[in-house]
């Protein structure tokens, strides 16, 4: 089923997951072998100010000390849920698209977000939250 945001959609995070395999570096070390995972989505600046602040030490770790970082909510546009293997906490390369069509890159790192019990009980799946931080490179 496709989300109510389709064609709204803003931004594009790439995931790297795991794919139970692995190789071996120059130093003879194993490394895991992983898949990129594409997630489109609706994202804006929130607008919140208790989530800026509940988040404040995690937003300014992520920026690290000459970084800019912004707290953004939206709505995941496809896949319409999390694909297996992106968890919370994980970091993805993040193209956003910003005014005038002007894309900007980054990193995003995906924090938890609860979705309301009502929706979870009528088993609705086509509209999915999503929070995170966006550093810019």
């Amino acid at each position: 089923m496709t989300s109510p945001f389709s064609g709204f959609d803003n931004t594009t995070l790439t995931f790297q997951i795991a794919d139970g395999s692995h190789k071996t570096n120059v130093l003879g070390n194993y490394t895991p072998s992983t898949i990129p995972v594409i997630i489109k989505a609706l994202l804006k600046q929130t607008t919140d100010t208790s989530a800026v602040e509940r988040y404040a030490k995690e937003i300014q770790q992520f920026a690290g000390a000459d970084g800019y970082a912004s707290l953004l909510e939206g709505y995941l546009v496809a896949p319409s849920t999390y694909p297996q293997g992106v968890e919370f906490l994980a970091e993805a390369d993040a193209e956003i698209m910003v005014a005038l069509g002007k894309p900007e890159r980054g990193r995003f790192k995906l924090l938890p977000i609860t979705q309301s019990p009502y929706v979870v009980a009528m088993g609705i799946d086509i509209v999915t939250p999503i929070k995170g931080i966006f550093r810019r490179n």
